[in-house]
């Protein structure tokens, strides 16, 4: 929902839903127009600029209160999405960074040869579910369209031994030779069994408003983890009997 008043409430509320906002908990009410706002020339023009809403407020717990328009068939009860803006309209930057938390980027896959590594041999890993394309996902409000897209930029890996490395490759799966490999020079028994293996993926990121010029954004990271064995090759000596 947008903010696209000024002022303080006037009348009083019939329906109540309750939202979240990234730091706010906020309620938003439909309000009862009186005779003086309905005759107003800003409700009158409001009114014709928001065609199947409905006027209401927003009130949130650190203090913010604002006029808006409810779109006919909003749910009532439950979280819906309010995004504060200025008074001369939407905040595409504000759209851009909502749209960056909930980007659906894969749930990555750390794989390896061998499935369990020895000392002393080299264990090789690369990325599974994800092949390193741009990542995007847009929102189109009265408008105003946004548009978000996020790419690799590096990958950081750590091996749990206490040993990391940085790539800006996702590796290879076997047979092909990955570039991401190690060479553990201890078993993990120490470590529970298992070395906890990571690799956190820095995106960049940027936007673009109406299909004009992209702007940078912040980078964005993700981590991801998986768990990897290794053990001790144990040397047999066998003999004859003559």
């Amino acid at each position: 929902m947008t903010q696209d008043s000024p002022g303080s409430a006037p009348g009083s509320t019939s329906s109540t839903s309750v939202s979240t906002g990234n730091s706010r908990s906020c309620r938003i009410s439909i309000q009862n127009i009186g005779i003086v706002l309905s005759n107003s020339p800003w409700y009158q023009a409001e009114q014709a600029a928001h065609p199947d809403h409905v006027f209401g407020s927003v009130s949130c717990d650190d203090g913010f209160f604002a006029f808006i328009w409810i779109p006919f068939g909003t749910p009532a009860g439950g979280n819906v999405q309010v995004v504060f803006v200025d008074d001369d309209g939407v905040d595409p930057l504000a759209v851009a960074l909502e749209l960056l938390n909930h980007l659906p980027i894969p749930d990555i896959a750390i794989e390896a040869n061998p499935a369990t590594g020895l000392v002393a041999l080299s264990s090789w890993f690369w990325i599974d579910g994800y092949d390193g394309s741009p990542i995007s996902s847009s929102d189109a409000l009265p408008g105003v369209t946004v548009d978000v897209e996020v790419e690799p930029l590096v990958y950081r890996w750590s091996f749990g031994d206490g040993t990391t490395a940085e790539t800006t490759s996702l590796g290879q799966r076997y047979p092909a030779v990955s570039e991401i490999r190690h060479v553990y020079e201890q078993s993990s028994l120490a470590a529970g069994g298992a070395y906890a293996i990571t690799v956190e993926v820095t995106f960049a990121a940027r936007y673009r408003v109406n299909g004009g010029a992209w702007e940078a954004l912040e980078p964005i990271i993700r981590s991801f983890g998986d768990d990897y064995p290794v053990q001790q090759l144990q040397s047999v000596l066998t003999g004859q009997r003559q």
